[in-house]
């Protein structure tokens, strides 16, 4: 564990920023074939109905206002869950390739979540 690292209620934490619940009514992102959890400008969280491998690449599609654009993560974590009486699993992304344009977009999806949260 470095400096940096915190324990929360569900084990280590490694954020480096706060990530935007995607259950916000102020955020506009989502991901084409997945549920999105949350998300920040490095990382999301997902739900998936299949397992992924630590390090396994994956090329997604977020939609962020209105607008989509091709991102590549690496699966950080992968834990078994349930939801709605089904198998699922969250799978935690850290993004390894995403143009700027759309970081700068994102970026600002989510700072509206918080403006929101705090009007």
């Amino acid at each position: 564990m470095s400096a940096t690292d915190t324990v929360g209620p569900q084990g280590l934490e490694r954020r480096r920023v706060e990530r935007a619940a995607a259950s916000s009514s102020a955020l506009a992102v989502s991901v084409v074939g997945a549920r999105l959890v949350n998300i920040s400008r490095y990382g999301m969280m997902i739900e998936s109905l299949v397992p992924f491998e630590k390090d396994t690449v994956l090329q997604l599609r977020l939609v962020v206002d209105g607008q989509k654009a091709d991102v590549e993560a690496r699966v950080a974590a992968c834990t078994a869950g349930a939801a709605g009486g089904r198998r699922s699993y969250g799978i935690g992304l850290e993004f390894t390739r995403m143009p700027t344009a759309l970081r700068d977009r994102l970026a600002r999806a989510i700072a509206g979540t918080t403006t929101a949260r705090t009007a």
